[in-house]
């Protein structure tokens, strides 16, 4: 090799020693700054900023496509599932339509051919149960609003043997005084006479008329998530109801809710409808609270929170909004629509729309009341006629779809109670 060619490949090799020193450099001194930054927690705060500016920017796509794009999906497994509730008439003994609640024409006497075919109890042969008993001439089809108790003997001290489907078709043949024993193929079926039957007809909806008559075929109302975890394991009711006013403008936390707004009572000895059943900071012992307590803590936090701010307000343009709280129960498919087309609503459904199933049967002040497990409360978004869909904002889920059919049905087995706000401007 030549001198020349020799000066050549030193000259070559000085700049490929030069990269490599200069890039070990480079790599040396940014781990010295990154572990500099972590230990004095820039690192963290720069990760934090990021994520903060990633989920604002998720979010602002999540509205430019409301409603296109949700976490969770929940319907049927089939159509089987709530085709029973939605199809087929009302009869009455004779086997013609009757309007809803009619049970059924009341005979009594030696001539009664109930009376004629059974003369004891099909499950325990005693005959005392039936003298107590009004009868109805052939059968009435009722229908279980949740997995319902089977008992041996038509007695309040009965044993329970096992649970009817939610559901479910019985034939009724005897009404007591205090309630219903639904006798079919021998097994009795005891249900509270009053508002909140566990035995009920389900509302008739016709889906593709109430589609057609929508003036609006796809509705959405962005509203802020809550999640319910981990904090409040059985509070998804006051964490709707943050979401809810946090959508109004009210600086709402469901822990304070839960706190110190929210009536609690044991459980087992407290109706849900006046109080929560247990504490929703608890996984045990816990249960829930219907829509006229969400009501009350909601008209009691915005009558502070607004008196509070009153003279601010006034001092500001004179004038004053005023927000309340509405609770109804018994809301037809069609009168939820509705609402969830001017506002978010806060309805009762069942968790994942599961079928529910009685978990517990206590009296308070002389009622017996029945509480479903799987109850849970949703933030109505919106909807899409179209697609057959609700929106929601689930606090244990976030973002969701709900199958229309199917949520009818489970909002059916809670009543049908929803909760929402009004506004009176001045």
């Amino acid at each position: 090799m030549s001198e020349e060619d020799k000066n050549h490949k030193k000259d070559g090799i000085l700049p490929v020693f030069l990269w490599i020193f200069f890039v070990a450099t480079v790599a040396v001194l940014l781990i010295l700054t990154g572990t500099l930054l972590s230990r004095n927690g820039t690192l963290d705060r720069w990760k934090e900023r990021y994520t903060a500016w990633k989920e604002e920017r998720e979010a602002e796509k999540r509205a430019e496509s409301a409603g296109e794009k949700t976490v969770n999906y929940f319907g049927p497994s089939g159509i089987a599932e709530y085709e029973s509730w939605f199809a087929g008439e009302w009869k009455d003994a004779s086997g013609t339509d009757t309007p809803d609640g009619e049970k059924g024409t009341v005979v009594s006497g030696e001539d009664d051919p109930l009376r004629q075919a059974l003369t004891a109890s099909p499950v325990n042969g005693s005959e005392s149960w039936w003298s107590k008993a009004k009868k109805v001439t052939g059968t009435v089809t009722l229908y279980a609003r949740a997995n319902t108790p089977l008992y041996n003997t038509p007695e309040r001290s009965g044993t329970v043997c096992g649970y009817g489907s939610a559901g479910e078709e019985f034939q009724l043949f005897a009404v007591f005084e205090d309630g219903w024993y639904v006798v079919s193929d021998g097994r009795f079926y005891y249900c509270t006479e009053g508002e909140h039957y566990t035995m009920v007809r389900p509302e008739t909806v016709d889906f593709a008329a109430v589609s057609s008559e929508a003036e609006k075929k796809k509705v959405f109302h962005e509203v802020e998530t809550i999640l319910q975890k981990p904090e409040l394991p059985h509070g998804c009711e006051v964490t709707g109801l943050a979401m809810l006013l946090r959508y109004y403008g009210y600086p709402a936390d469901k822990c304070v809710l839960a706190e110190q707004w929210l009536p609690k009572g044991a459980w087992g000895e407290t109706d849900f409808r006046k109080a929560f059943v247990g504490d929703p900071k608890k996984t045990v012992a816990s249960a829930g609270c219907f829509a006229s307590v969400i009501e009350d803590v909601a008209n009691r936090y915005l009558q502070e929170t607004e008196s509070k701010n009153e003279k601010a307000e006034k001092e500001e343009n004179g004038k004053r909004k005023s927000v309340t709280a509405v609770a109804k129960e018994g809301i037809s498919f069609a009168e939820l629509l509705s609402l969830v087309e001017e506002t978010p609503v806060l309805a009762w459904m069942t968790m994942e729309l599961k079928a529910p199933y009685i978990a517990q049967v206590w009296t308070v002040d002389g009622e017996e009341l029945y509480w479903q497990n799987y109850e849970h409360c949703v933030v109505l978004t919106g909807y899409d006629m179209e697609k057959g869909v609700f929106y929601g904002t689930d606090p244990l889920y976030g973002p969701c779809e709900y199958d229309m059919k199917l949520f009818s049905l489970r909002f059916q087995t809670m009543y049908s109670q929803a909760v929402w706000l009004t506004v009176e401007e001045p």
